[in-house]
């Protein structure tokens, strides 16, 4: 069997097995469940009910309550939601998960020091740490919960620790403040409106913000009447345990109007393996993922959170040309592009009008890739704040390549493509269409590239057969003038020829100074050219392709994921 196949027998073994856990156990308490079948989300939260009862017998309720104030003190708790919104404003929250074990995957990390786990996370750039306190099918503890609140007490801007289990009476909440939790999971799929209702305004009373987790359209109306402030919508549905990364997009398609009106902050959980994965949700305008297993089996996972915020000093970024509506534009931002090429260049079978780009410039980046939400794009675009700019090339290169990098991470820059134009109608255009990057494909030269500014420049040379790295770079200015493309020279053509040069030449390069590499990459060719050359960022155009001059969108998916995954370590991101 394939490794996927594998893990759909592995899910379906464990369902039958809990399913006939099932029926050595009394029906459900009303109040938490409205499910009549039962499935593996019944069963833990059944067992879950037998806990609390066990629990108040050791510790009443009264006694808990008690308890707060020492809490408080010991362990004051942050703003949620305020956490998590700072950090998704460069991009992305990150929220790490530690767990040890589930019920689809078996063991996963037991022998696992969850202190010391959260203290990497926190180090790494972590908005959250969810602990896993459920016992008997993730195998953890209130007391792991406790020691990584300890440990990340004195770090700058801590993280905000999430109780992750399933809670389905006050009593949990209570038990989730004592031990230092800031935020409870509460999953609607369990609990009775009123019953959800009432555990949001228990914690807030205790300055908790919870997470209300939802699985489809349902779940999420009935979150937004509960009062629910953050939502996150579980690709997995926890009744069969099977992930569908198209849930959280599904959810936002029918609900974005609400959740805008209510200030809702959604946030992405399970699935969530790479960079692609995260980029897929945050288009959407998702501004927080929770990360579990990937994170617990990663030999790097401080490196591996760097990767999913999009900060990540070495790895890809990845841009795709030579788009010329609105499905195509977003189909790039889903999957996964930095940057998104729209040619201006006269004569080429891509060249798209200021009205088209302005459209799909306002499709992903205003409309948040659900264009029928949105108002329409004006005819002219208003001066916008640029991300990255012609002066932040002349930083010093590690600080230059740092900035690029975060600018991506809030989302893709567009690039406007032009060859051998008057310069002054470039930026102007470039000013009224609301590009982010001014590339320039035909032979512009390097002579002041300041004019653009405070466009940034991505300048391309033409690399012929005979053409060698010293050649070539006897010919470019330097990179605080404008960021270098290798293209492939062609008699007739300035790009978008489907042709490859000497990846020699581009390695070369790359060692040298951040570079583009472009000419001929696809699907089939660009992880072998971005394991040879190293570069900073690769380009395609025609690759994406199966008629001339239109875009088929299972190659740009699977050019973006070739690309972003050529140089992921299997003990880093897993596949």
């Amino acid at each position: 069997f394939s490794p996927k196949a594998g893990e759909e027998i592995r899910a379906a073994w464990i369902c039958f097995l809990v399913l006939l856990h099932v029926h050595e156990h009394a029906p459900f308490q009303a109040g938490y469940s409205r499910m009549a079948a039962k499935s593996i989300l019944n069963t833990i939260c059944e067992q879950r009910a037998k806990d609390v009862e066990v629990a108040k017998a050791e510790v009443s309720l009264e006694e808990l309550k008690a308890k707060i104030e020492a809490a408080n003190k010991e362990f004051p708790p942050i703003d949620f939601a305020a956490r998590l919104r700072k950090d998704a404003a460069a991009g992305v929250a990150v929220v790490a998960e530690i767990k040890r074990a589930s019920p689809s995957k078996g063991d996963i990390a037991i022998g696992i020091v969850a202190g010391e786990q959260g203290l990497k996370y926190a180090r790494a750039g972590a908005s959250g740490i969810s602990v896993l306190t459920e016992p008997t099918w993730f195998k953890g503890n209130l007391d792991d919960m406790r020691d990584v609140r300890r440990q990340v007490a004195s770090e700058p801007e801590r993280p905000a620790i999430l109780r992750k289990d399933f809670l389905i009476d006050e009593y949990q909440i209570y038990e989730a403040r004592v031990y230092g939790a800031d935020t409870v999971l509460l999953i609607v799929a369990v609990l009775e409106e009123a019953v959800l209702t009432g555990l949001i305004n228990c914690a807030r009373a205790l300055a908790m913000e919870s997470l209300v987790e939802v699985n489809n359209d349902a779940e999420t109306k009935i979150a937004l009447r509960a009062g629910a402030r953050i939502i996150g919508v579980n690709n997995r549905n926890l009744h069969n345990f099977a992930v569908d990364a198209t849930t959280t997009e599904a959810v936002m398609a029918t609900n974005r109007e609400a959740l805008e009106k209510n200030g809702v902050m959604l946030c992405a959980l399970s699935g969530i393996q790479s960079r692609v994965d995260v980029q897929r949700y945050t288009v959407l305008g998702v501004e927080m993922v929770l990360v579990g297993e990937a994170l617990m089996r990663s030999s790097d996972p401080s490196r591996l959170i760097a990767t999913f915020r999009g900060l990540d000093r070495d790895s890809l970024l990845v841009k795709s040309c030579g788009f010329k509506d609105v499905p195509g534009a977003i189909t790039a931002a889903k999957a996964g592009s930095d940057f998104i090429g729209l040619v201006f260049a006269e004569g080429s079978p891509r060249t798209v009008s200021q009205a088209d780009a302005r459209a799909m410039i306002h499709a992903v980046n205003i409309a948040k890739c659900q264009p029928e939400t949105g108002a329409a794009p004006p005819s002219k675009k208003a001066k916008q704040e640029l991300r990255f700019t012609f002066e932040d090339q002349k930083l010093p290169r590690e600080e230059m390549v740092a900035k690029l990098r975060a600018a991506c991470a809030k989302g893709p820059l567009f690039v406007g493509v032009f060859a051998n134009q008057d310069r002054a109608v470039v930026k102007k255009l470039a000013e009224d269409v609301g590009l982010d990057v001014i590339q320039l494909s035909g032979h512009e030269g390097w002579e002041d590239l300041a004019f653009y500014a405070p466009f940034p420049v991505i300048n391309a040379q033409h690399v012929g057969a005979d053409d060698t790295f010293e050649g070539i770079s006897s010919k470019v200015g330097t990179e605080a003038e404008a960021i270098l493309m290798l293209d492939t020279k062609h008699p007739t053509m300035e790009g978008g020829c489907g042709e490859t040069f000497d990846w020699k030449v581009a390695a070369a390069a790359t060692a040298a100074r951040p570079t583009f590499i472009a000419g001929g990459l696809a699907p089939g060719n660009v992880a072998l050219c971005v394991q040879e050359t190293r570069p900073f960022a690769v380009d395609a155009s025609s690759g994406m392709e199966k008629t001339k001059g239109v875009k088929d969108p299972e190659l740009v998916f699977k050019y973006v994921h070739a690309a972003k995954t050529a140089l992921a370590e299997k003990d880093l991101i897993i596949e």
